[in-house]
């Protein structure tokens, strides 16, 4: 069974606000105090009471601003290391990031020279076989123009008129002949050019992709440190 304290100076402020005397109130609180086994607390223990709780709770709250301080300058030494470690980790992050896109450049860029110079070679011999034919169409032709010339000469003068319009004739099918196989050239280097400037393009599109998702990625390592 707890004790129960009974506040004295309380009591007899009570009692002369009631309109007793004060000499009367402290004796009637003695009485009651005595009454009720001693466990009376007075004015002046309530004061030491007080004194000691406020003593308590200073030095608690001096051990938690301690503690706090402590606390806090952990965190901040944890929070400068992670900070640290982290930019060691973007720097590397990085390196490797530009290690990788001056190799894919490279790669690139030796992959590009590789196809223009197949295809300069596969234009170069595609032009060479393509004059050749012509050469050899164009003596086959003459041959056998003048061939029948010659033939038309010898068999009759009198047919001039008629020899030089089959020489008209043949010589408009000749250029008929030339004006295609040009016709065909110029075809097949516009065929090249636009299947090289295709490839150009998508070999830099996919270079510029690349090089905006590693800007991308590096802004939002920056954003997420800063």
């Amino acid at each position: 069974m707890s004790s129960l304290a009974f506040d004295t100076h309380r009591a007899v402020k009570a009692l002369c606000e009631a309109g007793a005397a004060e000499p009367l109130a402290e004796a009637f609180v003695e009485t009651i105090g005595d009454a009720i086994g001693g466990n009376v607390a007075t004015k002046a223990d309530v004061a030491a009471s007080e004194a000691a709780l406020r003593a308590d709770i200073t030095d608690t709250k001096g051990d938690l601003e301690a503690k706090i301080v402590e606390v806090r300058t952990d965190l901040e030494g944890n929070i400068a290391n992670v900070r640290a470690e982290l930019k060691t980790d973007i720097a590397a992050v990085r390196t490797d990031l530009e290690g990788s896109i001056a190799a894919v450049k490279g790669d690139l860029e030796a992959k590009i020279v590789e196809i223009h110079t197949n295809l300069e070679a596969k234009i170069d011999e595609a032009q060479t076989d393509l004059r050749a034919e012509i050469k050899t169409d164009i003596a086959e032709s003459e041959a056998r123009v003048q061939a029948k010339i010659d033939q038309l000469q010898a068999d009759t003068k009198a047919d001039i008129a008629e020899v030089r319009t089959d020489v008209a004739n043949v010589r408009a099918e000749m250029k008929t002949d030339i004006a295609g196989v040009r016709t065909g050239i110029a075809d097949v280097r516009a065929e090249l050019k636009t299947d090289i400037s295709g490839l150009e393009a998508r070999l830099y599109r996919q270079l510029w992709l690349m090089a905006a998702g590693i800007v991308g990625l590096t802004v939002a390592l920056v954003k997420l440190l800063g």
